[in-house]
């Protein structure tokens, strides 16, 4: 395939993903605007932890929040899964994603959450989850997916993270404002279609291991999925320094990793001195064991905003990879499969 061809992508990308990669700003600047009307009663601010719940493409805003705040001064824990921690009770905030609004591990979380009298939001484009949401008059926000025209859950990434962020900060969390919108979508117009275009050209037909840290391992996961969902191959993402402790061993074998495993470090100015240091010599770990190294660097002067930065490049990165593959990105057979199966 040739990436520079429209003609050839066109035929190939059916329903129009790449338009949604290219939205992702606007995406961004449309959530804001959204969420930032919906009402939070006064007493959502009296709580003593917060539960953000969500499955694959819906589940990933909680995995950025995650990374991205790890000083928050209440904990926060992600749930991907059908059940609540035992500790939830009516001091716990639990927020609940689902691009289609009929999850079903989502909607167990929601009715636990009830059941335990807790307080919670919804985030959903329609479905089950907003009418339970109405059912027990609490805060939702209805994604309404303007510039989501491939209309695929993973693909509303800027307007599920973005929205969450927003209801998370009207309980006073966290704080985001008008000013980290627009720099954020100011990092992720600064993405270069064409570095994505090449380094998807050095990773092709690998398998891809993602190297991040930090206030990046979120968004780092949001690629993944990405690559696994959109570009059908197969990735993983590791996070230093824990990788550092055991996966440097596992390079010797299969002797055919030199073939088939490349790696794709991802660099911030903004990391501690040890983590700079412990990525110089990982990747020279991963190189003296044949093992083929590529580099994004991040160009972003804040967190927040290398984050976006890289949820744009990495869709760029997945995209580009599926059409390598000679693959429409918007399918996705063996998940529809399982779900079939697990209805019966």
């Amino acid at each position: 395939m040739n990436l520079d061809s429209q003609e050839e992508i066109t035929q190939l990308d059916k329903s129009n993903v790449l338009g949604s990669v290219q939205n992702f700003s606007n995406q961004v600047i449309h959530a804001f605007e959204e969420a930032s009307r919906v009402t939070v009663p006064e007493d959502y601010k009296n709580i003593s932890n917060v539960v953000m719940c969500g499955m694959g493409g819906s589940g990933l805003a909680g995995r950025v929040i995650e990374s991205l705040y790890p000083n928050l001064f209440l904990p926060l824990v992600r749930i991907n899964d059908y059940n609540l921690p035992g500790f939830v009770n009516e001091k716990s905030l639990v927020i609940c994603s689902s691009y289609s609004g009929n999850t079903e591990e989502t909607l167990e979380n929601a009715n636990q959450a009830i059941a335990k009298n807790a307080k919670w939001m919804a985030i959903a484009a329609g479905g089950k989850l907003l009418d339970l949401a109405r059912e027990h008059n609490v805060p939702y926000y209805q994604i309404l997916p303007t510039h989501n025209p491939s209309n695929q859950p993973r693909m509303a990434i800027g307007y599920s993270v973005v929205g969450q962020l927003v209801l998370a900060s009207k309980t006073g969390i966290l704080h985001i404002d008008r000013s980290d919108i627009d720099q954020i979508v100011e990092a992720m117009k600064m993405i270069d279609e064409n570095e994505a275009k090449q380094i998807a050209q050095k990773l092709f037909d690998r398998v891809i291991l993602f190297i991040s840290s930090e206030h990046l391992v979120g968004a780092t996961h949001v690629s993944n999925n990405q690559l696994n969902e959109n570009a059908k191959n197969m990735s993983f993402d590791f996070q230093i320094p824990e990788l550092n402790h055991h996966l440097m061993e596992g390079l010797r074998n299969p002797s055919d990793n030199k073939e088939d495993l490349a790696v794709l470090l991802i660099n911030s100015s903004l990391y501690g001195e040890r983590i700079k240091k412990r990525f110089a010599i990982t990747k020279e770990v991963f190189e003296k064991n044949g093992i083929p190294t590529q580099e994004f660097n991040l160009k972003s002067t804040s967190k927040l905003a290398q984050v976006f930065e890289f949820i744009q490049f990495g869709a760029y990165l997945a995209f580009y990879v599926s059409v390598l593959n000679g693959l429409d990105s918007a399918p996705i057979p063996w998940v529809d499969y399982f779900k079939e199966q697990l209805a019966k």
